[in-house]
C-alpha cells in the first residue's frame, strides 16, 4: 500500500462514517455564532513573527482534513489520487489572494482545478500542446499579509482570515448543489478532493517566493500525516490560481531581480499556473501575449480554467461597492460572508479622496 493509503487507511478507522463534517476541527476552536474561528491571535502571531520581511513563510490557520495535505480515506482509490500518488508527485491547488473580500469566484477557482481539465496555454500561432493535469490531491487558500501594488485597506486581515474560513467552510460543507457549484453530484464532489482543504497566511507578495513556502509547508504536513520524515516527501507540484491580470503580472519583468533566473527557479520548483481569462479581453491579445519568445519555455507549465460565465465577473472590489450601495451583486457572496459584513459594517462608507 503506498504512503497516501497507509496515512488515508488509518484516518478512516478513527473516523467511521465518511461525513463532510467529520472533515472539520472546529471543536477545539474559539468560534463565532456562524461556527467561524476567531483569528485574532493567529493573524497578530503572524504578522509579529513574519511581516517585517524575512524568510518567506506560510503558516497554517486551519486543516478541514487532519491528513492535509494527503487525501483522506475512502477517497484514495480513486482516479485522481493514484495518478499523483503513482508518479511521486503531490499536485496542491493554491488560492492566493488579498481575500477583501472572498467571494464566489474564489471558491469557483478551488473547484474548476477539481473538476475540469486544464487547458495548456496557447502556444505560438494559437497552438496547443497535449498536456493535461491529471488530477487535483489538496487545496490551499492564502492570504496575504502583503500586496505588490495594493494598499491594505478596507477589512482588516483578522477579519479577511475569517471570511476566508467560511469562504473554504462553504466549498468543503456545504454539499447541496446550488447555483455557484460546479460540481453536480456527491460522486463528483467525492473525487475531486476538495474536502482535503487548508487555510493559512504568507508573508511575501511574489510567486516565486510564495512557490519555495507552500512546498515546504506542504512537506511540513506531509511528514506530520505520515509519521515519516520530510525528505522522504513525494515532488510538490503548487497550481496556482489566478486571473488574467495576475497572470500579466507575473511575467512583468519590475518585480524580478533576475528576472529569467527566478522564473526558471519558480517553475523547477514545482510552480504552476491555472490562469482564467479576463471577461471582455480578445482571445487575439491572449495569443499574442503567449507568442512573447522569452514565454516559449513555461508554456508547457501554464494552463487555462474554463470559469463558468456565472461567477467569471464577480470581483472584490465589485462586491464592496455593492455592499456600500446595497445592489444585487451582494448575491455573489457566500450567506455567511454577507451576514459577517453586514453584523461588522464592513465596506459601508465611501473611501475618502
Amino acid at each position: 500500500m503506498s504512503v497516501f493509503g497507509r496515512a488515508a487507511a488509518a484516518a478512516a478507522a478513527a473516523d467511521g462514517p465518511r461525513l463532510m463534517r467529520k472533515h472539520t476541527e472546529i471543536e477545539s476552536l474559539r468560534t463565532m455564532e456562524c461556527d467561524t474561528p476567531v483569528y485574532d491571535d493567529f493573524v497578530q502571531g503572524f504578522v509579529a513573527r513574519h511581516g517585517a520581511g524575512g524568510e518567506t513563510v506560510v503558516e497554517l490557520a486551519r486543516r478541514y482534513c487532519e491528513t492535509w495535505p494527503v487525501p483522506r480515506a475512502g477517497d484514495s482509490d480513486n482516479s485522481n489520487n493514484s495518478s499523483s500518488s503513482s508518479e511521486g508527485a503531490l499536485r496542491v491547488g493554491v488560492m492566493d489572494s488579498s481575500f477583501n473580500p472572498p467571494h464566489y469566484c474564489h471558491g469557483a477557482y478551488m473547484e474548476c482545478l477539481g473538476i475540469m481539465e486544464l487547458l495548456p496555454a496557447s502556444g505560438p500561432h494559437g497552438q496547443r500542446g497535449e498536456a493535461r493535469v491529471l488530477g487535483i490531491d489538496a487545496y490551499l487558500m492564502l492570504l496575504g499579509a502583503s500586496n505588490a501594488d495594493k494598499a491594505p485597506g478596507g477589512a482588516t486581515l483578522e477579519q479577511r482570515m475569517r471570511m476566508v474560513d467560511m469562504l473554504a467552510t462553504t466549498v468543503v460543507q456545504d454539499t447541496a448543489a446550488d447555483t455557484w457549484h460546479l460540481w453536480k453530484s456527491r460522486e463528483q464532489f467525492d473525487a475531486t478532493n476538495l474536502h482535503n482543504m487548508a487555510i493559512g497566511m504568507v508573508n511575501t507578495p511574489r510567486f516565486v517566493d510564495k512557490c519555495r513556502a507552500v512546498e515546504a509547508v506542504v512537506r511540513r504536513e506531509w511528514a506530520r500525516a505520515t509519521g515519516r520524515p520530510a525528505a522522504a516527501a513525494p515532488r510538490v507540484l503548487s497550481y496556482f490560481a489566478m486571473g488574467w491580470d495576475t497572470l500579466i503580472r507575473f511575467f512583468d519583468a519590475r518585480y524580478y531581480a533576475d528576472y529569467r533566473a527566478e522564473l526558471d527557479a519558480f517553475f523547477e520548483r514545482g510552480g504552476r499556473i491555472a490562469y482564467s481569462r479576463r471577461v471582455g479581453f480578445p482571445d487575439k491579445d491572449v495569443d499574442a501575449f503567449f507568442a512573447r519568445p522569452e514565454l516559449a519555455a513555461y508554456l508547457q507549465y501554464i494552463f487555462e480554467l474554463r470559469l463558468p460565465k456565472r461567477v467569471k465577473h464577480i470581483s472584490s472590489s465589485d462586491v464592496r461597492l455593492a455592499v456600500r450601495d446595497s445592489t444585487q451583486s451582494v448575491r455573489d457572496i457566500p450567506p455567511r460572508i454577507l451576514e459577517f459584513v453586514n453584523a461588522t459594517q464592513l465596506y459601508r462608507q465611501r473611501p475618502s479622496s
